[in-house]
């Protein structure tokens, strides 16, 4: 060091940041409850299967299913373990998309555009554009719009905004 010069000036960058943007929040728990959804579901079709399936015999009497119990049973596991993996998928997605990984952004936009589109094709092969299509298109759009504003991009590029 030489002291003709003076100290350089500390140039400081952007502050580092310990929490997520509130957009990336909303869309985090948003992530969470519907994981915690499709948990409960799998739940509730793993208890479905590990006793419903005499009544299930005995309320539905002489049909296809009633011959094969065990069939049932086995294909309501594969439907909860399903659910389960779904569930557990979202949480994960979640609480990365949270942490700021930014792949899971790209993910979550990803499926969001996907949702948005199978709701315009579905309400345009029907002939219809109802309430229900606006409320199926509401949150993906709303997601989607949260996932892209310039702090949730910059907090999963560099942890900042």
């Amino acid at each position: 060091m030489s002291y003709a010069y003076p100290p350089q000036p500390v140039y400081r960058s952007y502050p580092v940041r310990t929490t997520a943007p509130v957009s990336l929040h909303v869309v985090a728990v948003f992530q969470y409850l519907g994981g915690l959804l499709a948990l409960g579901l799998g739940a509730l079709l793993a208890l479905a299967a590990a006793g419903a399936a005499p009544r299930f015999e005995y309320r539905v009497g002489n049909s296809a299913f009633t011959d094969r119990p065990d069939a049932v049973t086995a294909a309501v596991v594969v439907v909860c373990g399903m659910f389960v993996l779904l569930g557990i998928t979202a949480i994960v997605l979640g609480r990365k998309v949270q942490r700021g990984r930014n792949w899971a952004r790209v993910v979550l936009t990803v499926l969001n555009s996907l949702s948005i589109a199978a709701t315009v094709w579905q309400a345009y092969t029907l002939g219809r554009f109802d309430a229900q299509a606006l409320a199926g298109i509401a949150l993906p759009v709303l997601f989607v719009v949260l996932l892209n504003t310039s702090a949730a991009r910059s907090w999963c590029r560099s942890r900042t905004y």
